[in-house]
């Protein structure tokens, strides 16, 4: 006999087929179940961040100036597109019931108005409050009565910095993309 029959016949022994054939239904089960955890876990995600880019409004609540700032911010970070950014206005701070994704420039606004667009938010709607100015050392900063309020609403962020802006749009495009059945 030749090497290569020795070779075949010690591999050919039932021990071999049925430790082969155990490993080999352990990786397909296991290659089954990786792709379906994926499937379940990140097309969730992936799928209400495409719909969020393509397809939800931002509405950016500032004055004018404010307004132009944030939105190039947004244009240039290549996520959003300009079709789905719109204004609201301090004089039209009404319109916030209508939207579901809100950015707003706190120091556009009293903290009256800041109130009346925290009432007017609806409970499912995301917001983003945008506060450059924040620096402890000078004591700019949002009163503690003011973020308890912003707190108490669901779906609020404050940030402090465009790229933490960027990556609170983002979070809140995800988590708020779709409807509760």
């Amino acid at each position: 006999m030749d090497i290569i029959t020795q070779t075949y016949q010690f591999f050919n022994h039932p021990f071999f087929i049925i430790f082969g054939g155990i490993s080999a239904t352990i990786i397909i089960l296991g290659l089954l179940l990786n792709i379906i955890c994926w499937l379940l876990g990140i097309a969730p995600l992936l799928w209400r961040l495409g719909y969020g880019r393509w397809f939800r409004k931002i509405a950016i609540v500032a004055k004018n100036d404010n307004y132009e700032s944030l939105k190039n911010d947004l244009l240039k970070s290549g996520i959003f597109r300009s079709n789905n950014i719109f204004p609201i206005y301090p004089g039209s701070l009404s319109q916030i019931k209508n939207h579901d994704l809100l950015l707003v420039h706190y120091q556009s606004f009293t903290e009256n108005e800041i109130k009346n667009i925290l009432a007017n938010k609806k409970s499912n709607a995301g917001m983003v409050f945008y506060f450059p100015e924040f620096c402890p050392s000078k004591e700019i900063k949002i009163p503690d009565d003011m973020l308890k309020q912003i707190n108490d609403n669901e779906n609020v962020s404050v940030a402090n910095f465009r790229g933490r802006l960027l990556n609170d749009i983002i979070t809140t495009l995800i988590t708020t993309s779709y409807e509760k059945r």
